[in-house]
């Protein structure tokens, strides 16, 4: 059967090749296929794929005593598309239909997936083809006139238009450089004023020398960037929008270059004081003098507007009303995070409608915002792009620590690195029980620690003054035996003006006070958690993990909602083949680094409260500035660059375990 069916095949691709031919008495098809037979043999022996050019040539040698060269070429080429690539193509073919069938739900996926990448690039790409259209008009203002249309230009637009074509294009170039920083940065006013300089710069184009070619590509990136609105959302100032030393070099480039295009295009012409004031429809040196002149205007008008401009915003540490409206917003905040800024040591930026704010430091160049905005907001996106664009004025660096993944789209838009630093831990306490054999090790901590006599008690913010100088002496002998000093910014710290503002969670027995902590409690019972913790070397064993329980039954006896047991540093990083870096090297530590500190204890001990975790992440500049950035945040976090450095006491590990559970999150991360 395989014999047959190769011989018929063979014949009939021998054929083929025959009846391709012209009409020769002395060549029958009996040649044809022994010659054929020969050159598929040969071509299989020198291992070429389909023996492509041996073929040929041994057939074109074999064939040539018969036909010239013309009359053979031609039916082996048609032999090789009949035979070879026509069944290819239609297998080809074929077999994507078949593929694309079987994998329609991942394509479209794929589809979906790409779309949204690239139209997050939207903003960009458009910066980039307006910067290059304002090159165009500038140049083009520069160079001579095509001499064939210059002609017919003077029958048909009187000269006042087109003089004052040539004139305002150059502006409108200039224009289009300027507006692509805005584009670049999604601010809605760089998006309308750029359509309306595109169409204003492609009808110039048109009347000041027919240049079609010119307006037609203005026209196009007009249409192009018109349905792209949604992209451009920033409702921010134009003239408050900071230029890179990038920015600046470019633009400065573009100008030098047109002023040298257009001496160099005109150098036959002869300099005199009468150029500035001829008109004509040859008069282009003149009409590039004047439009060297008007850009030149323009950039140093809007230059010295930029420098004598006020700041968008005063730096200041927040004054009394401030933080009244600060305080009027985080009493709204479901989320507790916001109580920070009570400690005071942070400045403020507000939304223009004053119903949320960002906090942050400032260390070295590095302006910090301490967790996502506080409060809810219309224009939060921007919001951070405004404080990113004041970090920017005051030649600084913007980074956003310990932030979810509620913004995560935006610190994307500025150009930043997400990079994870652990997950926070939330507990519902709609399930939180002492029963059930669950919980069980939670029903002997609570035995354990009032079967020696101590109770747990919520103090409010009125009698908390009262208990103060005990309160101290508390955190005074934490503080000594951990040869430590208190770290700042993404914890609270002991001040009898920041605990005055919450109520206060102790551990008492009849005659002292053991342990306490500072509660913080979100809006409409929502949730509540705990910062600021010390306990005395008195305290019984598992004296904090007995407040926690506690607390957490009193949230839930009190209508709240869920209880924030905050981060534990380095878990939930990937350690798959492709994972970053930082993820590897994080896991590792958090696996293997019990020596230095105990990540995965941490870990463990929020897991049995069985909480829902979710990601926290640290948005950082790219490249060198992203070392600079973190070391600033390090140096924030402990009070200056030695507290980075600072040597605390060395405890066993069972020591650690135990001492861990009175630090903050925060706290155990830095």
């Amino acid at each position: 059967m395989q014999l047959g069916l190769s011989s018929v095949d063979y014949l009939l691709s021998g054929s083929i090749i025959y009846f391709l031919l012209p009409s020769n008495p002395h060549l029958t098809l009996l040649h044809v296929l022994v010659f054929f037979a020969l050159a598929q043999i040969i071509g299989l022996i020198s291992t070429v794929p389909g023996g492509l050019g041996v073929f040929e040539t041994l057939m074109l040698f074999m064939l040539e005593p018969y036909f010239g060269t013309v009359d053979i070429i031609k039916p082996l080429l048609l032999f090789r598309t009949i035979y070879y690539f026509v069944p290819f193509l239609i297998g080809l073919l074929a077999l994507m239909f078949y593929e694309y069938q079987e994998r329609d739900e991942f394509l479209r996926k794929i589809e979906k997936a790409t779309y949204s990448s690239l139209s997050e690039l939207t903003p960009q790409v458009f910066s980039i083809l307006v910067f290059l259209g304002g090159v165009s008009l500038l140049f083009s203002g520069a160079l001579p006139s095509d001499p064939r249309y210059l002609h017919d230009l003077n029958y048909i637009i009187p000269l006042p238009l087109i003089e004052a074509s040539r004139l305002f294009g150059s502006i409108m170039g200039v224009l289009l450089l300027l507006l692509a920083n805005g584009l670049w940065k999604r601010i809605d006013g760089a998006y309308v004023l750029s359509l309306s300089v595109l169409l204003m710069g492609g009808i110039f184009a048109l009347l000041k020398d027919l240049d079609y070619h010119e307006a037609a590509i203005l026209f196009i990136l007009f249409f192009f960037l018109l349905p792209c609105r949604k992209y451009f959302y920033r409702k921010s100032s134009l003239m408050h929008q900071s230029f890179s030393k990038s920015n600046v070099t470019a633009i400065t480039l573009v100008f030098v270059s047109f002023v040298w295009l257009g001496f160099f295009s005109y150098h036959n012409v002869k300099y005199s004081n009468e150029l500035w004031w001829q008109f004509g429809i040859n008069s282009q040196a003149s009409s590039f003098l004047r439009a060297t002149v008007g850009a030149f205007i323009l950039l140093l008008v809007l230059g010295m507007a930029k420098i004598l401009s006020p700041f968008s915003r005063d730096i200041h540490m927040p004054g009394a009303e401030e933080m009244e409206l600060a305080k009027k917003i985080v009493n709204q905040s479901e989320e507790t995070s916001g109580n920070l800024v009570f400690t005071e040591d942070k400045y403020l930026f507000f939304d223009d409608e004053k119903q949320a704010f960002l906090m942050y430091g400032v260390s070295g160049k590095t302006w910090v915002a301490m967790g996502d905005i506080v409060g809810t907001s219309n224009h939060a996106k921007e919001l951070i792009w405004d404080f990113y664009e004041m970090s920017k004025l005051h030649q600084g660096r913007a980074a956003f620590y310990e932030v979810s993944e509620k913004y995560i789209p935006v610190y994307l838009d500025l150009g930043l690195t997400l990079i994870k630093i652990g997950e926070e831990a939330k507990v519902p306490l709609e399930a939180f029980t002492l029963e059930g054999s669950a919980s069980k090790d939670f029903r002997y901590t609570v035995r354990n620690v009032e079967k020696k006599g101590y109770w747990f008690e919520i103090i409010s913010e009125e009698e908390v003054q009262s208990l103060m100088p005990e309160l101290r002496n508390i955190s005074d002998a934490w503080l000594k035996l951990k040869a430590g000093k208190e770290k700042r910014f993404s914890i609270g710290y002991f001040d009898e003006k920041y605990l005055s503002n919450f109520p206060i969670a102790i551990v008492r027995n009849e005659s002292e006070i053991v342990a306490f902590a500072n509660i913080w409690a979100g809006a409409d019972n929502e949730e509540i958690s705990v910062d600021l913790m010390r306990h005395s070397s008195d305290a019984p064993d598992r004296t904090m993990e007995y407040l926690f329980v506690k607390l957490m039954l009193w949230g839930k006896e009190n209508g709240y909602r869920r209880f924030s047991l905050g981060m534990a540093p380095l878990s939930g990083l990937e350690t798959r083949q492709f994972a970053p870096m930082w993820h590897k090297i994080g896991s590792l530590i958090f696996t293997h680094g019990e020596h230095f500190y105990n990540y995965k204890g941490l870990r463990d001990f929020k897991e049995k409260f069985n909480p829902v975790w979710s990601p926290k992440y640290i948005a950082l500049p790219n490249g060198f500035k992203q070392g600079l950035a973190l070391k600033d945040i390090a140096a924030l976090i402990s009070g200056g660059v030695k507290g980075i450095f600072s040597k605390e006491n060395k405890r066993p590990a069972s020591r650690r375990g135990k001492q861990q559970l009175s630090e903050k999150p925060s706290e155990e991360l830095t």
